[in-house]
């Protein structure tokens, strides 16, 4: 049993033996591990697979390097080219990424990723890095240039005109520059700033001055403007280089027409009428005109004899009836022009009738005027109630009823009018002047001051109301307050005589003789012949000497 047992001992210590060798053998068989790389060894190897266009292979070796050596900006930058170059811009974004973390100032790798940026769409984070690049180098062209375009994209019209102007700085080909300029205009257009945009323009077309386009442009704007001036500068070059169809005559006739050229409108539009003829659906429309031009030329009879045939052949055209209308107000035939328009309110849609009979209220008003002012009074007043009759809220009429009550001195009834004209419409400067007009005639200063200030408060040019005020202090004996007016009157009318005698006076009353006689003298300077003036220098200058 021993022997047994001993060599059962025996056969385990070799198994022991054996099973050490072999796992002695197996490791001694395997393979060592490679040492690591420097990083020049590793950028060799990197550029071998590079330059024998093995990519995948090169971006397995880069990517497993860079996990020991991440900071290896060598390393980086091969392995990003490597992605740009098969096209695989994601991960050439992602460590351009971790470069600029490396090296926030590397201005190649904001280039590049910038560029990716770009060309994938990606705008937001495209403007950072090219907003970064120009803060760092304000020079930069080709950062200055995206930042134009991206800022634009997404509709940040003024910081990409600051661009688009640093552009033009940088350049001299007119054609680049008029090409910049036309996009700036677009710009402030987008703003809202049509004056800026014109101007664009306007500079374009000193570059090529042969663009139509632009010319069109041009009077587009001008016309949004109502700069007829313009326009029709811009329609009249049109017509030299294109010749003059129908469309750009008419424009050109009408622009004549809106800058009161009569003649030259007349010409317009006496030369549409012959092009178009009768039969044109326009015809009635070019004669109608060229006949209102005729009656701001003072040439009314004629316009009249015309309408009036017109209406004999085309008589429910009511723009016509309109016109004669007008032409008889012109010729002071209130009453055939009030006749006309009372046939065209029968003819009319409820919602025009209304402006038709405040036009007849404002008709009868100014036949009334030249009622009173022949001296026919009573029927004066009669037209004026007629003209009520057509619109009760017509304020002109009640001022008019006013100064008529002030010329025959009637002056409380005159108080009423114009109030009531301020009830309905209170900021109208010249119906609290009437006001106080009324009221200094009757001795209330203190009503006729209030009035007064009223107006120049509504209009400060309203020079009339603000003589009158400083008038109203001076009784009020507020002088310093009235020297203030005049001193303000004097600003915009320095040659008023009267308001320099005024301002004389009431510095010699607050006892300034000095300035008193500066301002007399200044009178005299201005009318020698000032009555007033002489005395009141003549009795200052003898109350001087008789001091001395």
């Amino acid at each position: 049993m021993n022997i047994n047992l001993l060599l059962i001992c025996a056969l385990i210590i070799f198994a022991f033996i054996i099973l050490r060798i072999y796992f002695l053998f197996l490791l001694n068989t395997e393979e060592k591990e490679p040492e690591e790389l420097t990083v020049d060894d590793a950028l060799t190897r990197a550029q071998q697979l590079y330059n024998n266009g093995l990519h995948l292979e090169l971006q397995r070796f880069l990517k497993n390097e860079l996990t020991r050596k991440y900071n290896s900006l060598e390393l980086r930058k091969l392995l990003i080219q490597s992605y740009l170059d098969t096209g695989n811009t994601k991960f050439a974004a992602l460590h351009l990424e971790a470069v600029l973390k490396i090296d926030p100032t590397d201005s190649e790798a904001k280039e590049q990723l910038g560029k990716i940026y770009l060309e994938d769409g990606n705008k937001r984070k495209a403007l950072n890095v090219y907003e970064d690049i120009y803060k760092n180098n304000p020079t930069d062209i080709v950062a200055i240039k995206n930042l134009a375009q991206l800022y634009k994209d997404i509709s940040n019209p003024q910081k990409a005109i600051k661009m688009y102007n640093l552009l033009l700085e940088a350049e001299d080909d007119n054609q680049e520059i008029a090409k910049i300029k036309h996009t700036i205009a677009q710009l402030y257009l987008l703003d809202g700033f049509i004056d800026d945009a014109l101007k664009t323009y306007e500079e374009i077309e000193q570059i090529a001055p042969d663009d139509l386009d632009v010319t069109n442009i041009i009077a587009e704007l001008a016309y949004k403007k109502n700069d007829w001036v313009k326009c029709l500068e811009c329609y009249e070059k049109l017509g030299k280089t294109k010749g003059e169809d129908i469309e750009l005559l008419e424009k050109i006739a009408l622009m004549h027409f809106n800058i009161k050229n009569w003649d030259e409108a007349l010409i317009a539009y006496r030369k549409l009428i012959d092009l178009e003829g009768s039969q044109s659906t326009n015809y009635l429309h070019y004669q109608n005109r060229y006949c209102e031009i005729l009656i701001h030329k003072g040439q009314t009879q004629e316009a009249v004899d015309i309408l009036t045939n017109l209406i004999t052949d085309f008589p429910n055209e009511d723009s016509l009836a309109y016109t004669l209308a007008q032409a008889y107000v012109s010729l002071g035939e209130y009453e055939k022009a009030v006749e006309m328009y009372e046939n065209l309110i029968n003819n009319l849609p409820t919602e025009q009738t209304e402006i038709l009979r405040n036009f007849i209220s404002r008709i009868i008003s100014a036949w009334a005027m030249d009622l009173f002012n022949q001296g026919e009074y009573n029927k004066a007043f009669d037209k004026f109630m007629e003209g009520l009759k057509y619109n009760e809220e017509n304020s002109e009429i009640y001022y008019k009823l006013g100064r008529c009550n002030c010329e025959i001195k009637s002056y409380q009834d005159a108080i009423s009018h114009f109030k009531r004209a301020i009830s309905i419409a209170p900021q109208e400067s010249k119906y609290y002047f009437g006001l106080g007009y009324a009221y200094d005639e009757i001795g209330d200063i203190k009503n006729s001051k209030t009035a007064f200030f009223d107006a120049i408060n509504i209009d400060p040019l309203n020079i009339q109301a603000r003589k009158a005020y400083a008038i109203a202090l001076t009784k009020e004996l507020e002088y310093d307050n009235a020297i203030e007016q005049f001193k303000e009157i004097l600003k915009s009318a320095p040659n008023d005589a009267d308001t320099m005698y005024n301002l004389a006076l009431a510095c010699e009353l607050t006892g300034d003789k000095e300035n008193a006689t500066q301002y007399y003298k200044k009178t005299l300077a201005i009318q020698p012949d000032h009555e007033e003036a002489k005395h009141n220098l003549e009795l200052l200058n003898n109350e001087i000497s008789q001091q001395y």
